[in-house]
């Protein structure tokens, strides 16, 4: 920056102590370091070259303000020190400047010191500053992890050069944070940094910083080895021979490349930021030279990389810490117990007996796991030696070694075992073992999908499936899914089902239905390990209707005999069921925490105890709505009859309701219950009837009043205005001028309410809005910021069910208020809603309503329908 005029400027005005000339100068000159740097990144200069120069231009910057405000004689008791990020000589363009001033008489240079960070402050830095005598850092860091972290990476900048080496020393004392004390202390600070983050790197929007997998677990591993070896780099850690020349190439292209993702983070922030938003992902995409006419495309490609750093760096970071508990601080005495000629235990942990094992033999790159599997009791993981081993092997994985009928036989074997399958799926993916094994694995290995709904990358996903089926099988989990478990105990090959997780996405990410793929997929890995027909057919028909079930579930009418029968012709078979509704259950649970809720758990159960009702043979089930309602009403009748309710004191009430759907749909306890509500109700009134619990998983809403146009409109306005979310509406005109109302509710974070001044304050608003003559105006919420992100083209199609019902389905983003503006198109356009089904998909909001024109006739009409389509997408739009 020498040739830069505004330099000199800059100098002579804080020789002159002219304060605002200067602080002009010192902006400007920053500003156009800082565009400088950007053109230079933007033109893919190395990004250690960048942080070394900006380092090296704030030393010189800080270094002539810090001898503007300090004499040469109050220089000479006092030390300027550079301490973490900056110390390291790794300054991202926002990042903060961490100093320390140094010195055992500091208080009576108290007055220049304030000046001198006030001016740093003015001109645009974030300063995070201390001032310590050299007995009160080491005091301090003695207490404080972080402070004694930041002090070794600290660097002298001005002032009194030998006071900062004093402070350097006292890492020669053995007894300042001893090895294996300061090694303890990071891997807990670790622990609680990566649960945080929920434990994992695969994540919506991680930090690139802080997240696992982060630049902070390398950091992690140079602090704990810096402490140990005196090592100043990553070289340094190849020279003790703490790492091998390919982990170091590893750690070095990890970590400059994460250092890339957050200075581009910074430029494109102009501040300090280490999330990657999803809105910072698609800018960054395109910084990075990711170019694709679909946004969701490009995202994926450019965060691939990302995800596929980040998992190296976990492994690294493990294998690392292993390392250092084995080889740093082993006990004295080592446990050794021989497992066969080929493997041992030392301290609990498997190792190779010998190195050149796996050239030698390579199918104990399977063996290994099954090892572990049946020993998962005592052994507690895999020594580093031997993990180096098998990552340093994985090329003997080739053609032949998947041809050979031994390895094929151990593949299949790790997935019967009764213990350990997940942990052993989990290691093997880590180590890449799974990927070279089943290259078509390899593939979506750190896949990520860009939307909310799928929290995790398509690997991740996959192994959360695994991990959540095997859980079904284990005593101590039965209480999370007491059905699923009950049925896993009846399945008869759990290996199957395993499988079924293992491929169900494997083909995402490839051109065509991933679905039809991946059972192509899954019955060539059949044919090729030898299943009996039987079992490839089922599981490649697995593969192929993993979505079946949860659509079903959540977009058609369960109550409907056909939608029941159907599905029950699709299984086939209770075998068939069982090991779908499974399967379905962990893929939902794997895709994000917060995806999953009673109301979704109740659809699944249902689906299941209906189809399963359906398929047996020796069940009467009603073949279609009519006889399904006579049905309904024959077991209401015996109901009401129990609690003294006669026919003659209700039957004006079924009457009225008789030529609705509310017989077929309603179940026979609820048909009585909403009778002994309303059968006797005063007409003139608005009844309404909200519980906060039920065994549906969701608040029950009962409306009962005079009938009006529109009503649903005004309701989902009102709801939306409560901050409430509709999941089901049901909406019966009756003869008799009433209309029936059964909505059932979930806040938004997707539960119950069940506080008893909520559930008043709801009644109030509805009796309140509900009895104007006008509705009040709709309410105008924000957009959240991650769904504002997504662009989601809104889907309408129309199907005639009925000459009476029109099913329509929108597809679209999830934005609020969104059911109060389908409410209001309904409302301009004259259509009556009768039911809806309400399902959100991360960002995607995927509903159907069951609707008629204003006369109870369906929209067969095409121009209706165009009318209808064009209205929703403006108010939707």
């Amino acid at each position: 920056m020498s040739d830069t005029p505004v330099l000199p400027n800059f100098i002579s005005s804080l020789q002159h102590d002219e304060r605002k000339v200067s602080l002009q100068n010192g902006r400007l000159l920053l500003e156009q370091f800082n565009q400088q740097q950007f053109e230079k990144f933007d033109n893919n200069s190395s990004i250690e070259s960048l942080l070394k120069e900006r380092t090296s231009f704030v030393d010189q910057l800080i270094i002539k303000i810090w001898h503007h405000f300090l004499s040469k004689e109050e220089q000479e008791n006092i030390s300027l020190v550079a301490v973490g990020g900056y110390g390291r000589q790794e300054l991202q363009p926002y990042s903060d400047i961490d100093l320390l001033i140094l010195g055992d008489n500091c208080t009576q240079f108290k007055d220049p010191i304030s000046d001198f960070i006030t001016y740093l402050w003015d001109l645009g830095f974030q300063v995070g500053h201390s001032v310590r005598s050299i007995a009160e850092c080491i005091a301090d860091a003695k207490e404080d992890l972080s402070t004694a972290t930041s002090l070794i990476e600290s660097r002298w900048l001005a002032g009194d050069y030998e006071i900062s080496q004093k402070l350097q020393k006292i890492w020669l004392n053995k007894t300042f944070w001893p090895s294996i004390q300061f090694f303890e202390a990071k891997l807990e600070e670790q622990q609680v940094r990566h649960k945080r983050f929920q434990d994992t790197f695969y994540q919506l929007e991680p930090n690139v910083k802080e997240s696992p997998g982060g630049l902070r677990d390398l950091q992690t591993i140079f602090w704990i080895a810096k402490r140990h070896f005196g090592a100043h780099s990553f070289q340094g850690l190849l020279e003790h021979d703490f790492i091998s020349l390919r982990e170091f190439q590893e750690i070095q292209k990890a970590y400059w490349y994460l250092n890339k993702i957050r200075f581009g983070l910074h430029r494109l922030k102009k501040r300090h930021e280490d999330r990657l938003l999803f809105e910072y992902q698609q800018q960054l995409a395109e910084l990075f030279g990711f170019h694709d006419d679909d946004t969701n495309k490009m995202v994926e490609s450019f965060m691939k990389p990302y995800y596929q750093n980040v998992s190296a760096v976990a492994r690294l970071n493990e294998i690392l810490i292993q390392h250092f508990k084995e080889e740093i601080f082993k006990p004295e005495q080592e446990s050794i117990e021989h497992i066969n000629p080929r493997f041992q235990m030392i301290n609990n942990y498997l190792d190779v007996k010998h190195d050149d094992l796996f050239e030698k033999n390579p199918t104990a790159l399977l063996e290994i796991f099954i090892i572990l599997e049946n020993y998962k009791q005592s052994i507690q993981g895999i020594r580093s030696r031997t993990i180096r081993l098998i990552r340093n092997n994985l090329h003997l994985i080739n053609k032949e070694f998947r041809s050979d009928p031994i390895n094929k036989a151990l593949f299949i074997e790790i997935f019967r075992q009764p213990k350990g399958v997940n942990a052993s799926l989990k290691r093997m993916h880590a180590y890449g073992i799974l990927g070279a094994y089943l290259p078509v694995f390899q593939k979506i290995s750190g896949l990520m999908q860009f939307n909310i709904f799928h929290a995790y990358t398509v690997d991740e996903h996959t192994l959360l499936v695994i991990r959540n089926i095997r859980r079904f099988f284990v005593d101590d989990h039965a209480y999370e899914f007491p059905t699923a478990h009950q049925i896993a105990k009846n399945i008869c090959k759990p290996e199957i089902l395993l499988l079924a997780g293992l491929f169900h996405d494997i083909a995402k990410g490839r051109d065509g239905a991933h679905e039809e793929l991946g059972a192509i997929d899954a019955k060539n890995f059949s044919f090729r390990h030898n299943l009996s027909e039987n079992d490839s057919t089922l599981l490649s028909w697995l593969v192929l209707k993993h979505l079946e079930f949860s659509y079903i579930a959540q977009k058609k009418d369960l109550s409907d005999p056909q939608v029941i029968t159907q599905f029950a012709k699709t299984v086939d078979n209770q075998e068939r069921l069982d090991y779908l509704y499974l399967l379905t259950l962990a893929d939902v649970l794997a895709t994000s925490q917060d995806v999953w809720n009673d109301w979704k758990n109740q659809l699944f159960l249902q689906l299941y105890h209906r189809t399963t009702q359906a398929l047996d043979n020796s069940s009467a089930l009603p073949r279609d709505k009519t006889k399904q309602a006579i049905l309904n009403k024959e077991r209401a009748r015996e109901l009401l009859k129990k609690r003294e309710i006669h026919t003659s004191d209700y039957q004006e009430f079924w009457a009225a309701f008789d030529k609705t759907e509310l017989f077929n749909q309603q179940t026979t306890a609820e048909i009585s219950r909403i009778t002994k509500q309303l059968y006797n109700a005063d007409k003139q009134n608005i009844l309404i009837n909200l519980e906060g619990k039920t065994q549906r998983g969701a608040t029950e809403l009962i409306l009962y009043m005079p009938d009006r146009n529109y009503l649903f409109a005004q309701i989902t306005n009102i709801i939306d205005k409560l901050g409430l979310n509709i999941v089901e509406a049901k909406i019966y005109s009756g003869s008799n001028g009433q209309t029936l109302v059964i909505i059932y509710l979930l806040d938004r974070e997707n539960n119950c309410i069940d506080d008893k001044e909520k559930l008043y304050q709801i009644t109030e608003t509805l009796h309140y809005e509900l009895s104007l003559s006008s509705p009040s105006p709709q309410s105008q919420q924000p957009q959240p910021r991650r769904i504002r992100v997504f662009e989601t083209p809104t889907e309408i199609k129309f199907n005639e069910v009925s000459d009476q019902f029109t099913e329509l389905t929108i597809h679209t983003k999830d934005i609020p208020g969104l059911l109060a503006r389908i409410g209001l198109a309904f409302k301009q356009c004259e259509i009556r809603v009768h039911g809806a089904r309400i399902n959100t998909v991360g960002e995607k909001a995927e509903d159907v309503f069951l609707i008629s024109s204003a006369h109870q006739i369906s929209l067969k009409q095409d121009d209706l329908k165009e009318k209808l389509t064009a209205t929703l997408l403006e108010y939707i739009e």
